[in-house]
């Protein structure tokens, strides 16, 4: 099979020439929603993601020559959605510029029913945009929170020994998270249904059924980050700089989106993120700006409009309406 044999609800120009920072070194990345045939309906082999790419050499990387095909189907789509994947929040917004063919009369009912998925739930902005502060921030009291918690671990492994178990401490280590934003205890249920609890180091997790030792390693690890960090942006050198532009630009379109439930494309802010991702910028002053930016998406989530949840059966009442048509023209 390959990408013409599939018939396709919508196919986008998607990455850079979406967001208008495409460069001549830009390859072309093409996204899209394809209909699932009758045949794998009823043998139930419809495939979320289907990928179509060139074959490449290990390590080898895409040319401007190469174009990579991902469709997913319309209920994968849907799915991700209604979980706030900015990946298919942008598929969404494009513009009709950007469509290689006009779009099938589906893509206008997937675009009104859109709107009905939108929740407060849709957290993985605010979680990506947590991930990228802590990777590339620097801010000073991330910094002093890592290393109270390194300082206090390894004179707790030295007084217990390194085989003694986290929980062992779990009192001390509550009184650490007192007052500090970037030390917390907490817990999560596990996949048996089972309550871990972890002490939780800006956003890394030592769990308390592991060493002291472990969660000592995992804050000198985070500490020896920072400073070579701290070092690379004093030389603004060794950097993700097209990472860092993508850290800047989810944060404005998860703002944007929080605020007004919509996503402008190309990006107001295009020419300040290909300044970015060119590494025309301090690295201190875009570390930064991306701290900035994680607190402007928190306090718009905090305060948007967007309903809790949403009816999962708009899912499902679209994709048996869909699956049911391609079964019905199939017989025909």
């Amino acid at each position: 099979m390959n990408c013409k044999e599939v018939e396709t609800i919508v196919k986008i120009k998607f990455g850079s020439h979406l967001y208008g920072t495409a460069t001549p070194a830009s390859d072309v990345d093409i996204k899209g929603v394809y209909i699932p045939s009758a045949r794998d309906i009823l043998l139930q082999r419809v495939k979320p993601i289907i990928s179509f790419n060139r074959l490449k050499d290990h390590g080898e990387k895409n040319t401007t020559e190469d174009v990579d095909y991902e469709l997913y189907s319309p209920e994968k789509f849907l799915t991700l959605l209604a979980e706030g994947q900015a990946m298919a929040l942008e598929m969404l917004f494009a513009p009709k510029s950007l469509m290689l063919s006009e779009p099938h009369p589906l893509w206008l009912e997937i675009q009104a029913l859109a709107p009905k998925l939108f929740t407060k739930q849709a957290s993985c902005f605010v979680r990506y945009c947590k991930q990228q502060a802590n990777k590339y921030g620097i801010k000073g009291s991330r910094v002093a929170a890592t290393r109270i918690a390194l300082e206090y671990l390894s004179m707790a492994e030295e007084e217990y020994g390194s085989k003694e178990k986290l929980l062992f401490i779990e009192d001390s280590l509550k009184k650490l998270t007192d007052k500090n934003e970037f030390l917390a205890v907490g817990e999560y249920i596990d996949s048996n249904n089972r309550n871990i609890s972890y002490f939780e180091i800006c956003g890394k997790k030592a769990l308390f059924n592991t060493s002291i030792k472990s969660a000592r390693s995992i804050a000198q690890r985070l500490m020896d980050e920072y400073g070579e960090r701290s070092l690379a942006a004093e030389r603004n050198e060794g950097l993700d700089w097209k990472a860092l532009s993508h850290a800047v630009r989810v944060g404005h379109q998860a703002i944007e989106f929080l605020r007004t439930q919509h996503i402008t494309f190309p990006r107001p802010e295009a020419k300040h993120l290909l300044d970015i991702k060119l590494g025309k910028l301090p690295f201190q002053e875009v570390s930064e700006e991306i701290e900035q930016l994680l607190i402007r998406v928190e306090d718009a989530a905090l305060f948007s409009s967007l309903p809790e949840n949403f009816n999962t059966d708009l899912i499902d009442n679209f994709v048996e309406r869909l699956h049911l048509t391609q079964i019905q023209m199939g017989a025909i």
